[in-house]
């Protein structure tokens, strides 16, 4: 029972993905439906090379979540990982297994730092990563989402 990384293709249906996620995620229609939607436009709508695209992951053939690096290394190798668990799979650990297999991505692929942002107070995010060895550095502002809490972890040379 490993957590398995399956790439989502650049080019991935997004609508029949929903669907077929959609269990999993709490329903095929109303705000669930939209949510898993916006979700899987966001993480396919700049595709990028492999290994810094996104991933559906997956437990003995069922997918459990998404996770993604938000852009490839920057000029000074730093890359942005995100990640979320299906409702139907939460408070199992596969956040944790999730961001760990992010890490050993971009670790592999060359990428000096690691980053992720959270929401600003405790949660089980903030949980997965401190489970990983990431340190928070501090608050800032994403234009997007407003307050943020910074996650990092260097990678080993």
């Amino acid at each position: 029972m490993t957590l398995r990384l399956v790439p989502i293709a650049a080019d991935a249906d997004v609508g029949a993905l929903a669907a077929r996620l959609a269990p999993a995620f709490g329903g095929d229609e109303g705000p669930a439906r939209e949510i898993l939607d916006q979700t899987l436009s966001l993480l396919t709508e700049h595709p990028r090379a492999q290994p810094w695209g996104c991933y559906l992951a997956e437990l003995d053939g069922r997918a459990v979540g998404t996770c993604a690096f938000k852009f490839p290394p920057d000029e000074d190798g730093e890359v942005e990982l995100a990640y979320m668990t299906f409702p139907a799979f939460e408070g199992c650990g596969h956040a944790t297994a999730m961001a760990a297999a992010l890490f050993r991505i971009a670790e592999a692929a060359g990428a000096a730092m690691v980053v992720a942002l959270t929401l600003p107070y405790e949660n089980a995010s903030n949980r997965a990563l401190g489970r990983n060895g990431f340190t928070l550095v501090g608050e800032e502002e994403d234009p997007e989402d407003g307050p943020v809490w910074r996650w990092e972890k260097r990678v080993a040379l």
